[in-house]
């Protein structure tokens, strides 16, 4: 059956056929094993940065356990301080509120400033005007005083 397929195939076709299979073959070969020396390196460098860091460690700290007790009270802090950070918020949120009602009181209490402004000028005038009216009626009783005292004097002599 082998032969049957293959029966149309010059010799030389067979042969670089099996070249070609046997290059591809040894490339791939060539490259798994590039991969694996790549990967193993780059677990070595893993390792030996996972124990350089060991051995600093040790050396700054003494031991992993003093490490892990300032780990957990990193960690401890960090979520006091998300804790507070969010109180904070709420906090501002809070304030924005009370802001917002304060410039609106007080946007209320301007108005309310410039129409007493303007009642307090109403009243002025009217106190102007009335008494613009007052001396002209002083004027007018002093000059009818006056006539009434010539008058007076006229029948008396």
């Amino acid at each position: 059956m082998g032969n049957e397929t293959a029966k149309g195939l010059s010799v030389n076709a067979k042969t670089l056929i099996i070249i070609l299979l046997f290059v591809n073959v040894g490339f791939a070969s060539k490259m798994l094993n590039k991969y694996y020396k790549m990967k193993e390196a780059g677990y070595i460098r893993e390792k030996t940065f996972h124990e350089q860091v060991e051995h600093r460690v040790m050396k700054a700290f003494g031991s992993m356990d003093e490490l892990n007790k300032m780990v957990s009270d990193i960690t401890r802090q960090k979520e006091d301080a998300e804790k507070m950070a969010a109180s904070f918020k709420e906090q501002g949120d809070q304030l924005k509120v009370v802001n917002k009602k304060i410039e609106d009181e007080k946007a209320k209490v301007e108005a309310e400033k410039a129409r007493l402004q303007k009642e307090i000028w109403e009243l002025e005038d009217a106190l102007s005007q009335a008494k613009k009216e007052i001396s002209t009626k002083d004027a007018t009783i002093q000059e009818l005083t006056d006539k009434l005292l010539a008058s007076e004097k006229k029948i008396q002599r």
